[in-house]
């Protein structure tokens, strides 16, 4: 995988596990409706004025972001309501194992097959992921797994690879041929601006549907909270966005983008005093392995 990406991918991990740990902090409370609100209300007057004034994307990526929309409003239930009835070092790293081998599998349909070290690398990620609820090898059962949060677990992966598989194919319409960085982040930008749009309205009807009414945001949440979350949500995923369009397997970006669950969980263990930190930050170097397997391999 090219260095300029990988360095995309892992800048983002950092802001990535930031804005969830901001989540997780806010148990009980929605902070996804307001920071959705706050990036829409800021950027979508200048992305509109770059529709005019630079080459339109609309017309190209119209449906996708329709598309991720809904994928990521799914997502952001998911997370809110594991959240709510899970411990974050059980929600996270199980909720982002399982798309690292799917989106494998949709790469190698796509004529795009990982290496061999790769591959091994994107099992370690899956593995540590897996293991990484358990407090110790004698506690292994599925029986574990199958709690009141695994039905929010899996449907925030269904969301992550639908809008993962979404916007891939988006950045390659906005920018097709592979390694062209010029003008790549403006367009990610201005991606992410009209996506936060349509996810909001998407996650606001969700949210309607369920009958769902957010708790309304304090003066003092929204210098604390949701302006960085919406700093670090918005940074981490148009960095994503631009890797997109500079590599070529979108499962070598997936799997490493879990590098954020090293960051998460070791901070988790800190922050929130969860059980078998030792246990957790042994399967995230686990994960850490993996992740060098692909960056050096893959």
């Amino acid at each position: 995988m090219p260095l300029f990406p990988l360095i995309l991918v892992f800048l983002s991990t950092f802001m990535h596990a930031g804005w969830n740990l901001l989540a997780r902090q806010r148990q009980g409370q929605d902070i996804f409706l307001p920071v959705l609100a706050l990036v829409t209300l800021v950027g979508i007057v200048p992305a509109l004025w770059a529709e005019v004034a630079l080459t339109p994307i609309l017309p190209l990526v119209g449906g996708y972001l329709l598309w991720t929309g809904v994928f990521q409003s799914l997502y952001f239930l998911g997370l809110l309501r594991g959240y709510d009835s899970g411990h974050f070092t059980v929600v996270y790293p199980v909720a982002r194992s399982l798309p690292v081998l799917v989106l494998a599998l949709v790469d190698v349909a796509q004529g795009w097959p990982p290496s061999l070290w790769g591959w091994v690398g994107m099992v370690l990620i899956a593995v540590g992921c897996l293991l990484a609820p358990l407090e110790s090898w004698r506690d292994f059962s599925w029986r574990r797994y199958w709690q009141p949060a695994m039905g929010w677990i899996l449907l925030t992966a269904v969301g992550m690879i639908g809008y993962t598989l979404v916007d891939r194919a988006a950045a390659q319409v906005m920018n097709p041929g592979l390694g062209t960085a010029v003008g790549g982040f403006g367009l990610a930008v201005r991606y992410a601006l009209f996506q936060a749009a349509t996810t909001f309205g998407a996650y606001w009807l969700l949210l309607r549907w369920q009958r769902h009414r957010p708790p309304s945001v304090t003066k003092r949440n929204m210098w604390t909270v949701i302006v960085p979350t919406a700093v670090c949500m918005f940074g981490a995923y148009t960095l994503v966005l631009w890797a997109y369009q500079l590599a070529e397997q979108v499962s070598y970006i997936v799997a490493l983008r879990q590098f954020s669950i090293v960051i998460g969980v070791a901070a988790a263990a800190v922050l929130f005093h969860e059980p078998a930190p030792r246990w957790r930050i042994s399967m995230s170097l686990v994960i850490v392995a993996g992740v060098v397997l692909i960056s050096a391999g893959g």
